[in-house]
């Protein structure tokens, strides 16, 4: 049977499989379209690199872990530059690096998935592609997410607040409505970092670009790591925090965003707020104090989110050829053990999966994911899922990204323009949002 391969300018008929791998070098079988992977580069050349027992790829790992407290001695010094310096930098090497890349020819620079991606998304893919070379431990997944703030140096007033319940977490208030409001608007923040990783400070500077796009005050929310902890630890640390936001403003002034972990945690954690006590008291256990039920709020945006624990789907394991954020390094760490683990025992993961929990009664919904990305097929179940149990749910989806694409604004025209439909769905939203 042939099969319909459609690029940006040719329409390929395929007869069998041997071909169907020799079409424009490097294809990966994802929804009929034919996409450029590893630079264009012969499977033969980068299969040693990126296959878990390759020669190369363990060559690597052997010079990673000899740099390893050289890294962790820059990765100190980092941590403690000022953001407005790092900000300069990475700002100034960026616009060089896409003006050079306008200046080279379209077959030198224009190395990305498809030919009708953005010069600043190739640039980008140009740089980030080679993270999948390298091991990704813990550590060094837990300083680049810390380093978010990069992209938008944080400069609103900050109230901390220090967990009465779980001792060691920091919460972050941004003061960012007019004083004059004695009910603001919120924005509530859930970090991503697939439940390793992920932080508030790093998180500060691009949740205040958007409370100031939303003219509102924003919520973030402090949330224990695993493996240290599990999966029903973090959600719990969410609905504490939104418990104690609703003492100040009441819901309909709440808008919940959610990245990737943080998004799959903020979406069981409304799950949880509309159900019954047993069903809430399964879920946390009795180690806890019994959380109360919540209303819910204005609406929830979740941008690329982790809802499927039970299994990897056929996206995850297909597109982290693509994806030049949750990559086959990512994807390592990932396996059938850290996934019990994450948890807390193989018999916990349905019940922390929010996909496989009833949606009914869920606050309306924005979901927003790459089509190319690790979990674009466990978020349109998520969608349509949602869509069946009556639930208003607007699924926006866009070609060719990256995991969480969206919090590259200040770097990709395509995540700006997502930027700009997130926040038009939340004024959409009425009300207090209107």
């Amino acid at each position: 049977m042939a099969t319909l391969l459609v690029s940006s300018r040719t329409i390929h008929i395929i007869e069998d499989a041997e071909t169907l791998q020799k079409v424009k070098g490097s294809v990966v079988k994802d929804e009929r379209i034919c996409l450029r992977r590893n630079f264009g580069l012969p499977d033969w050349a980068t299969r040693t690199f990126l296959k878990s027992d390759g020669l190369g790829r363990r060559a690597v790992a052997l010079s990673l872990l000899s740099l390893t407290p050289f890294m962790k001695i820059v990765f100190h010094v980092v941590r403690r530059l000022p953001w407005t310096l790092k900000n300069s930098v990475v700002v100034k090497a960026w616009r060089l690096w896409v003006a050079v890349h306008r200046l080279l020819p379209a077959s030198v620079a224009r190395r990305g998935i498809s030919d009708t991606l953005s010069v600043e998304a190739h640039a980008m893919h140009n740089v980030l592609w080679w993270s999948r070379l390298f091991p990704a431990p813990v550590w060094v997944m837990r300083f680049g997410l810390s380093q978010l703030s990069m992209s938008y140096p944080p400069t609103a007033h900050t109230e901390w607040i220090d967990s009465l319940d779980t001792p060691g977490l920091r919460s972050a208030y941004l003061h960012l409505s007019p004083s004059s409001e004695t009910k603001p608007r919120v924005l509530f923040w859930a970090f991503g970092g697939a439940f390793l990783s992920g932080d508030v400070e790093g998180n500060r500077g691009i949740a205040e670009h958007y409370g100031r796009m939303l003219v509102c005050d924003v919520f973030l929310v402090d949330m224990r790591l695993c493996p240290e902890n599990t999966v029903q630890d973090a959600v719990l640390d969410l609905y504490r925090g939104y418990a104690w936001l609703l003492q100040k403003v009441p819901a309909e002034n709440i808008v919940m965003l959610g990245i990737s972990s943080g998004g799959g945690a903020c979406l069981r954690m409304l799950q949880l707020a509309g159900s019954d006590d047993s069903t809430r008291e399964a879920y946390f256990g009795e180690r806890h104090t019994l959380p109360p039920a919540l209303p819910q709020p204005a609406g929830a945006i979740l941008i690329g989110p982790y809802v499927e624990y039970t299994k990897l789907t056929e996206s995850m394991l297909e597109n982290n050829a693509l994806d030049w954020i949750v990559s086959p390094s990512v994807l390592e760490l990932y396996t059938p053990t850290m996934q019990s683990a994450l948890c807390g025992g193989v018999d916990k993961l349905e019940l922390c999966s929010p996909l496989h929990q009833t949606m009914k009664g869920l606050c309306p919904l924005c979901i927003t994911v790459s089509e190319h990305e690790c979990l674009i097929d466990e978020d349109r179940q998520l969608a349509t899922k949602a869509k069946d149990a009556g639930v208003d749910v607007v699924l926006s989806t866009k070609p060719f990204q990256c995991h969480v694409y969206q919090l590259l604004s200040l770097f990709l025209p395509e995540a700006a323009q997502e930027e700009a439909r997130i926040c038009d769905w939340v004024r959409a939203r009425g009300g207090a949002w209107a």
